[in-house]
């Protein structure tokens, strides 16, 4: 099934090209993308177009940084009637746990989660892609970074600053350029896509909330969320995501988190011709790929994120999957990017 994503999600888009000396019908229609659909906030295109699209301004416009350039024009609003949620709501912190929730019927190929496990006294609001196969990824991970940076600026208030800024990518501009956009360091060839947060960020009451208000879009959005409730395998394979680095993914803590018995659990994957094992398996494939397409991330540490306690371990499935070693594939990786760039 294709991931689709709001036409909000391009908000800017048109007067950004412009502004850069570009045709931003012609952009949108080499990615099959009509722009008469960015007149209707309520309607949806592929997530994979856009993010296709993202990179193809980037390239033609010759621009590096068009995902950050694109989110300094966006804000909270994009979200729609989650965005009236968490701007009602008592603090920053249940804001975000109430996006997080329904993100998803903005658009099913997003993941964004806190995780308060990697580092202890710090929340890590993390985001991911769930499109499979993976595309390329750099303005879309820019992009994101940059509105959910705007999003909690919106909720905190004057003033906010994360504690620091995490990105998969290599860094393609001066520090100063992101550090003027988040107002902190930005760490690059990292595990995880995140806003590092404190906990007085989470704690910020959010001031002038509307209570009723707040009741009343939730009601609504849950009614959304029951019309797109996400499959028990997509909840499985996140979990899969979010333990895979602790070294502890395994079904029963899974289902525990999921609030099911092992044995139900098994069942409803069974259901979908869906066997654990395999779901960790394709899982590891997929991030290692991710991972090993970034040429400063150090084997061991891609090895330790997949979940592996040795090495050893991460080259004897590569070869598996692969039939070479990690440092032969990510060769394979460089290549095929460059290829690409040059097409």
């Amino acid at each position: 099934m294709t991931a689709l994503i709001r036409t909000t999600s391009l908000t800017g888009f048109p007067a950004l090209v412009r502004d850069l000396g570009g045709d931003p019908d012609a952009l949108l229609r080499q990615l099959q993308i009509d722009p008469k659909t960015l007149d209707n906030s309520g309607a949806v295109i592929p997530y994979r177009a856009v993010i296709n699209l993202l990179e193809l301004c980037a390239e033609q416009l010759k621009c590096v940084d068009f995902g950050l350039r694109l989110a300094e024009r966006q804000s909270i609003m994009i979200l729609g009637p989650i965005a009236v949620v968490a701007q009602n709501a008592r603090d920053v912190g249940e804001a975000l746990n109430e996006t997080v929730r329904f993100l998803h019927t903005y658009s099913p190929g997003v993941l964004v989660y806190l995780d308060s496990e990697i580092d202890p006294g710090r929340h890590h609001l993390i985001y991911e892609l769930r499109l499979r196969p993976a595309p390329r990824q750099t303005q879309i991970i820019e992009l994101s970074l940059g509105v959910m940076f705007k999003v909690l600026q919106m909720l905190f208030g004057p003033g906010f600053r994360p504690h620091s800024v995490h990105s998969r990518t290599e860094a393609r501009l001066p520090q100063g350029r992101y550090q003027r956009f988040f107002g902190a360091r930005t760490y690059f060839g990292q595990a995880q896509n995140a806003l590092v947060l404190l906990p007085e960020h989470l704690s910020k009451p959010i001031d002038q909330h509307n209570r009723q208000l707040h009741d009343t879009m939730m009601d609504y959005v849950s009614s959304l969320d029951a019309a797109n409730a996400m499959g028990i395998h997509n909840q499985v394979e996140d979990a899969i995501r979010r333990l895979l680095p602790t070294q502890r993914c395994a079904l029963p803590l899974i289902a525990e988190q999921l609030g099911m018995r092992e044995r139900s659990l098994q069942r409803r994957l069974a259901e979908q011709d869906q066997v654990y094992e395999d779901m960790v398996e394709t899982v590891r494939r997929e991030l290692a790929d991710l991972y090993l397409s970034e040429a400063q991330m150090p084997m061991a540490q891609i090895a330790g994120l997949l979940g592996y306690a040795e090495q050893s371990s991460f080259n004897r499935a590569c070869r598996r999957w692969y039939g070479t070693s990690p440092r032969q594939r990510r060769s394979q990786l460089r290549a095929a990017v460059a290829i690409t760039t040059q097409a």
